[in-house]
């Protein structure tokens, strides 16, 4: 089975180190060199150096005979990309994902991540011996039902402008799906720079959907 980690954090670190141990073929993507060249030391396993973001360097990890993919980076936006990349690009398997907010393990679902590991699913998965199994389906439908797609114009002088994706103060329970910048749509990574004149459409709860704006925009957009 062949497995890629993108992210060489503890998670990943560990992750990658106990994957080879059970036989895995697998590979390990970091984005900081230094880091990086010392698991490649460490655990004696291929490690690509560069942004998992980038198709590139998924190819260069050998993505295109992938069976599973784990993002386990420590920001939620990337490893979403990672993973409808690796399932839309290169056809893995199945695509796992850490997600660091809670509040975003609905949206990671929605949005098509086979498995998504974080605070809540790990301790339902504790508890599902003892829990009404059906009641808990319905409450999860229901908030997928309740998420909506939100599109802001980025005008000239928006706080947004020239800040890169990761350093927003975007509330839990939001992620930014596509930027349209002039006639080109972009999937927005963590490193993704947000420019004055960009359409950001972003999945959102609607109970957080002025606080985005407000992060984007500076104020609660007007209704039509």
């Amino acid at each position: 089975m062949k497995i890629i980690i993108v992210g060489g954090g503890k998670v990943g670190a560990q992750l990658a180190k106990e994957c080879r141990q059970l036989g895995y073929q697998v590979a390990l993507i970091e984005y900081e060199r230094s880091r990086g060249e010392k698991l490649r030391r460490e655990l004696g396993i291929p490690v690509v150096i560069g942004d998992g973001t980038d198709p590139q360097v998924m190819k260069a990890a050998g993505a295109e005979e992938v069976d599973i993919v784990v993002a386990v980076t420590d920001d939620d936006q990337d490893n979403l990309i990672v993973c409808q990349q690796a399932e839309r690009r290169f056809k893995a398997k199945r695509t796992l994902a850490l997600v660091n907010n809670p509040g975003n393990e609905k949206l990671f679902s929605w949005l098509g991540v086979n498995q998504v590991i974080g605070p809540t699913s790990l301790i339902l998965g504790l508890i599902q011996g003892t829990v009404d199994m059906q009641q808990t389906t319905t409450l999860w439908m229901q908030g997928i039902k309740d998420l909506k797609m939100i599109q802001v114009k980025i005008n000239p002088g928006a706080p947004a402008v020239n800040l890169r994706v990761r350093d927003l103060n975007l509330p839990n329970q939001c992620i930014l799906v596509t930027i349209v910048r002039g006639e080109t749509a972009i999937v927005p990574g963590g490193n993704t720079c947000i420019k004055a004149g960009d359409l950001v459409f972003a999945l959102t709860h609607p109970s957080v959907e002025a606080e985005v704006e407000k992060v984007l925009v500076g104020t609660k957009l007007e209704k039509d």
